[in-house]
């Protein structure tokens, strides 16, 4: 099946047909476009939606579609575009936006299209009603098993993409639901040592962290490594370089630092190679923090410096920490009340440590004074680096609030 064709015919007046087949075969591109579109993940649309989006279907559509065919079209452009653009900013908007887009995406792509159960769940995770949620989710679910068969090795990867899509948005019963599906199949058909049980195994495990589920996260992190490790080709290896990051930040979510260190230099060492991605900084900060956390600060610098190395930062940029100390709740209400927090001056020195800290609030008792100041000379900073060297960076500030 071409996940991308065009499931709604265009009537087309023969008359008008002479000269017209680049027309007609930009009419379908544009149709491929935005089907296109409606798989990719919010946060790669943005910044080509406006120009890309709104450009192509100026010139692609409207000539000799017929006026139903052309205006759920062009309606459909103007709901999913208003969609995407409200989805953070503006909730309420987003989800009638989704609920327009779906309605007139079943119209154009057909109610049996891949596209439409997408727009489908888009819907579902904006409804607060658990219930109604759950209608469209099944809905999606039954396309599935419509185009690629019930209980089938091919309706895996649409069980994933339907947990990954739930997980990001926060709907962490659902996701976990979705991807124990996708797991059953997965060992039905390709078995339970396979790399993709055992890949669906480190998205569970992962879910199941973030809900605090901690026992149920060590297992299907632990068993989801123990298999990627017999794997070498670059995806299972992706995927077992993930499972030891989310041991290690299970481990310090469970306050067992040292058990932290071996998984996440185990991470580290295939992740390091892509030194600029973001999960690679995510680990080197679980990094420093874990060393942090065991009086190892020697050995954070190194991480301090390799962040503080990939960045461009100007001198007078007030740097933000890569690890902090935060004094009890009740230290900081006895101070903050009426005020806008506790303010204090420092110098971030060339690997990353606070020296000479100052309070900026000299009204605080010589007790708590000393509190604060103990707690930001503990935090951690990638420095800034000039001409490829570290350089100490002065008039530094921090509110604790």
């Amino acid at each position: 099946m071409n996940r991308y064709r065009c499931e709604a015919e265009a009537t087309v007046d023969p008359a008008l047909l002479r000269g017209s087949l680049v027309c007609v075969s930009a009419i379908r591109y544009g149709v491929s476009f935005i089907a296109t579109l409606i798989a990719t993940p919010i946060k790669r649309l943005v910044p080509v939606l406006k120009s890309s989006l709104l450009l192509l279907f100026a010139w692609s559509l409207p000539l000799y579609l017929s006026a139903q065919t052309s205006e759920d079209l062009q309606d459909f452009n103007a709901t999913y575009l208003e969609y995407v653009n409200t989805r953070e900013s503006d909730p309420e908007l987003a989800r009638e936006a989704a609920r327009r887009a779906h309605e007139i995406g079943a119209r154009v792509f057909g109610e049996t299209s891949e596209r439409t159960a997408m727009l489908a769940i888009n819907y579902a995770i904006l409804l607060a009603d658990e219930a109604a949620s759950q209608d469209y989710l099944d809905e999606a679910v039954t396309i599935y098993q419509a185009i690629f068969g019930f209980g089938s090795a091919q309706l895996i990867d649409p069980l994933m993409r339907l947990g990954r899509t739930l997980g990001d948005g926060e709907q962490l019963r659902a996701a976990a639901l979705y991807y124990n599906r996708a797991l059953t199949l997965a060992v039905t058909h390709l078995g339970s040592t396979s790399s993709k049980a055992a890949t669906i195994e480190v998205e569970l495990g992962a879910i199941a962290l973030r809900a605090a589920q901690y026992e149920e996260a060590y297992s299907r992190l632990s068993n989801a490594r123990e298999l990627l490790g017999a794997y070498s080709d670059s995806a299972s290896q992706s995927n077992h370089a993930r499972a030891n990051l989310l041991l290690g930040d299970y481990f310090l979510a469970t306050q067992q630092y040292q058990q932290a260190v071996q998984p996440l230099l185990a991470a580290l060492a295939s992740l390091s190679q892509y030194p600029h991605a973001d999960v690679t900084l995510r680990n080197r900060i679980a990094l420093i923090e874990t060393y942090e956390k065991l009086g190892m600060r020697e050995a954070a610098t190194e991480h301090c410096l390799a962040i503080g190395s990939l960045r461009r930062v100007a001198a007078n940029t007030n740097l933000r920490p890569l690890y902090t100390v935060t004094p009890g709740r009740e230290q900081i209400d006895a101070v903050v009340q009426g005020q806008p927090g506790v303010r204090v001056s420092f110098t971030v020195d060339e690997n990353g440590f606070v020296r000479s800290p100052q309070l900026l609030d000299q009204t605080l008792t010589a007790p708590l004074s000393a509190i604060f100041l103990q707690a930001v000379q503990k935090f951690r900073f990638a420095p800034r680096f000039v001409d490829g060297e570290a350089v100490a960076t002065p008039n530094q500030q921090y509110v604790f609030r």
